[in-house]
């Protein structure tokens, strides 16, 4: 057995919300790896995280499971697809949790929140545009609130010197850019090589 299928196993729990996982695995919805979100749901309950803002719902997968990370925590996500934000609403409604998150439908990019505000940012939408997400939200949040972006490693991408596509070259060298102010900025940060990669921000 491989060292990174070896702490991948002891990083992934009983799945809580089975209908739902196989649905995305049997669409291909891309939905947080299971050994991440594990770790994402165990930064949540340590940092006592209660208002959680998620950008990109997908269908509502990682949402359910930030809600069921601790007792009272919620959940805002934001989903530009219609289609997406629809199941999201189903599988939420019927959850015991459809009281602890509020979905909204609307571009990422766009979307005001009034004077809402986090203490946990998790961003997991359109990777090319992380350093745009972290610029506009960062503003809704509240001293030391924690953030996490995933897949920074863009499914092998972003160690890819060789890219022939130009839209995938693009978007690597975006993300890598991100990854490096991140590391030079002033916040205290970690890349964690679990599922595709995140990057923990303080």
């Amino acid at each position: 057995m491989e060292l990174i299928n070896y702490v991948k196993d002891l990083n992934t729990n009983e799945e809580l919300f089975p209908a739902i996982h196989k649905y995305a695995m049997e669409k291909r919805v891309p939905i947080i790896d299971s050994d991440a979100l594990n770790v994402v749901k165990q930064y949540i309950a340590i940092k006592g995280a209660k208002n959680i803002l998620e950008i990109g719902t997908a269908i509502g997968y990682s949402a359910l499971h930030f809600a069921s990370a601790a007792e009272g925590v919620h959940v805002t996500t934001i989903e530009k697809d219609e289609a997406s934000h629809e199941i999201a609403n189903q599988n939420i409604g019927a959850s015991e949790y459809s009281e602890n998150i509020k979905t909204i439908l609307a571009d990422a990019k766009e979307a005001e929140l009034g004077d809402a505000q986090f203490d946990f940012l998790f961003i997991d939408a359109s990777k090319g545009n992380n350093q745009l997400f972290f610029d506009k939200y960062k503003e809704h949040l509240t001293e030391g609130a924690l953030i996490i972006v995933d897949n920074i490693f863009v499914r092998g991408l972003i160690a890819d010197d060789n890219v022939e596509n130009k839209n995938k070259r693009k978007l690597r060298d975006k993300v890598r850019a991100f990854n490096q102010a991140m590391k030079d900025s002033e916040y205290t940060t970690s890349f964690l090589n679990v599922g595709d990669g995140l990057l923990v921000i303080y």
